[in-house]
């Protein structure tokens, strides 16, 4: 079932009703005094002639106005409009998320920037280890971090260095190769 046209289908309808609070003693005496005496003699009649299914129910239901009643559905939409509402909702949707998937990685980005300095002795780290994974690595953070230099602007500061890193590890094939596969140039 698709949520999203549930959603836009629900919203034209009534709300769910509340469940009705039991009146108080007091509350009844003054509902019942403001009955008519021809309704009160009608009342009591019903309730001497026997068990009448829903007399209780009636009764408090009379007295306290009709509440509970279910409310008439108003502003009926053919389905092509509910297909429609349904689609703008979970296009909103997705674009929220997307949003904050944006706004998530832009902080990420930042935080990364602002610890470059660590970030690039990890990298320097892995690479000493001489093994696939550790290249693996390094490429990943790599990435990431010329990402986060991009995003604040030091995109010359993260070349010169990434220079001198293949510079320094040019005898490293596998290292060189997985830079350039990430177009770590």
């Amino acid at each position: 079932m698709d949520g999203d046209l549930l959603a836009v289908a629900a919203q034209a309808s009534p709300a769910a009703p509340k469940k009705p609070t039991r009146p108080t003693k007091k509350e009844l005496a003054l509902l019942i005094a403001a009955l008519s005496p021809k309704e009160k003699d009608a009342l009591l009649l019903r309730l001497a002639l026997g068990e009448e299914p829903g007399l209780r129910a009636g009764l408090l239901r009379r007295l306290q106005g009709g509440a509970g009643a279910p409310a008439p559905v108003t502003g009926r939409r053919c389905a092509a409009q509910l297909l429609d509402a349904a689609h703008t909702l979970r296009a909103e949707r997705r674009r929220r998320a997307e949003q904050e998937r944006a706004t998530a990685r832009a902080q990420r980005l930042t935080t990364l920037a602002g610890e470059a300095e660590s970030a690039w002795q990890q990298i320097e780290t892995h690479i000493a280890t001489k093994k696939t994974t550790a290249y693996d690595q390094a490429v990943t953070l790599l990435a990431e971090l010329r990402d986060a230099y991009a995003h604040t602007g030091g995109h010359t500061d993260f070349q010169q260095r990434l220079t001198r890193l293949r510079e320094g590890n040019q005898r490293r094939p596998g290292l060189i190769h997985r830079l350039d596969r990430r177009d770590l140039r």
